[in-house]
């Protein structure tokens, strides 16, 4: 997938849910590994999203929100979590047996505080 292609898929899958459609488990989790090395986002290891990035998949950067930084802050495999503009969240993950990047639908704010939301 092109970028364009991946930014109308994130906010597809997310209007299916905001919806209550069912939405195919594939389409919830997209690997942007080709992404990363077309545009030259970050090398083989993990990399969050560069500004450049977020602008064209058309996500705003929600990792440095003070419910959930601490679990992003140093993580390897979990490197951080993007909002689209329909308002659901995208976790970034790291697979570092593949050295691959992907997008994976995690749901709403309160459903991303519950999962890794600090206890105090």
């Amino acid at each position: 997938m092109n970028v364009e292609e991946v930014a109308k898929h994130l906010k597809r899958v997310d209007k299916l849910v905001l919806a209550s459609s069912e939405v195919p488990e594939e389409d919830l989790s997209v690997n942007i590994t080709d992404l990363y090395n077309r545009y030259k986002w970050g090398g083989a290891g993990p990399t969050p999203l560069p500004g450049a990035a977020l602008s064209r998949l058309d996500l705003v950067e929600r990792t440095a929100d003070a419910r959930w930084m601490r679990h992003f802050d140093g993580n390897g495999r979990e490197l951080g979590v993007y909002r689209t503009t329909v308002g659901y969240y995208w976790l970034l993950r790291f697979d570092p047996a593949l050295k691959q990047h992907s997008l994976q639908h995690v749901g709403t704010a309160a459903d991303i505080d519950q999962r890794y939301g600090s206890q105090g």
